[in-house]
């Protein structure tokens, strides 16, 4: 018989889901964002959120022996720090990614042995069309996507401190989205231009952004497809999680698209998590649960390591000069044109 230790975690891991669930309905339901920086009973919170008040204790005591919620005197309830993030009051909430998760993203992981079996994405099989297809034709889910990513990157305000932008006088956001890398490195930078380079929705939904912050009079918009051509004009380029959507030979066609464009000396910041040479020796590495999330959601995309990361920069004529580690096991890869 299997001892004690090996079943627990078998069911530890099995059981995974139903956090995520859990996770979810905290936010759903208001619970973390009724608690934010304040304290409740169960009662008054279940009247709050116009929840069944005995169903609510049960999920708060599973809330709680996860550490999210812990009971005080009284039996009054408060967030812990990992708790308030799932308030949309918080700063750096990950309310909308939580949602995500448990959402579309819970649907398609149940397709995994789906996308294993045949390499294809399970995304696909659960909904009948690509993601990003299908997000186009639902934009609902494609703006529910959209705030989801927005999430988590309270990494990129890091990015102007562990490489120097002072020496450079333009730099250009490849796919750079809403802009928020982009408005990072241009509010701590003085002096720096920047340019937002998108779809045409993403750009006009970048120039609101940047304009609410006060950045866009030293922006240029440009509109296009990085498959065809990266705009010329910058002496540093960044590319923020948009290889981790690709194969190898679109990865690398988006990389000589950024060859051609970036000025020899210049620069390419690629913005990713790195798999690590041996799992083993990284216990909860990101980057391999995500390199799964990936072949799940996306069929084409994959988390890389270092080496192979270094291998299609050299095929686009860059030269890796060095990595620098950011929060969340996200890492900055430097590469000279």
């Amino acid at each position: 018989m299997a001892d004690d230790g090996a079943q627990r975690a078998v069911l530890s891991r099995l059981t995974g889901a139903w956090l995520t669930q859990a996770v979810a309905a905290m936010a759903e339901l208001g619970v973390a964002d009724r608690l934010y920086e304040r304290r409740l009973t169960c009662g008054e919170l279940a009247r709050e959120c116009g929840v069944h008040a005995g169903a609510l204790y049960r999920l708060l005591r599973l809330l709680e022996s996860h550490d999210l919620v812990e009971q005080g005197m009284g039996g009054a309830y408060a967030l812990t720090p990992t708790g308030a993030l799932l308030s949309r009051r918080h700063p750096e909430s990950l309310a909308d990614l939580a949602l995500f998760y448990a959402g579309p993203f819970y649907a398609s992981w149940g397709a995994l042995a789906y996308a294993v079996r045949t390499g294809r994405p399970g995304f696909e099989h659960v909904y009948g069309k690509p993601f990003f297809d299908h997000t186009a034709e639902h934009p609902d889910m494609g703006a529910a996507f959209d705030r989801a990513m927005a999430c988590g990157t309270s990494f990129f305000t890091q990015v102007p401190q562990v490489y120097d932008f002072t020496r450079h006088r333009h730099v250009v956001d490849v796919g750079g989205g809403r802009g928020a890398l982009l408005a990072a490195v241009l509010s701590q930078v003085e002096g720096l231009r920047g340019t937002l380079f998108d779809s045409q929705g993403a750009v006009e939904r970048g120039r609101a952004a940047l304009t609410e912050a006060g950045l866009a009079e030293r922006c240029d918009f440009v509109a296009g497809d990085f498959f065809e051509n990266v705009p010329p004009g910058g002496d540093i380029y960044l590319l923020s999680r948009i290889l981790h959507d690709w194969d190898d030979e679109p990865a690398a066609r988006v990389l000589a698209g950024c060859r051609r464009a970036v000025p020899d000396g210049g620069r390419l910041l690629v913005i990713e998590r790195l798999v690590p040479d041996r799992p083993h020796d990284a216990p909860g590495a990101l980057a391999i649960a995500w390199d799964v999330h990936m072949l799940v959601n996306n069929g084409a995309g994959r988390e890389r390591t270092r080496a192979e990361y270094e291998h299609l920069l050299a095929g686009a004529g860059f030269t890796l000069e060095d990595v620098r580690a950011l929060p969340l096991d996200v890492n900055v890869l430097v590469a000279r044109g």
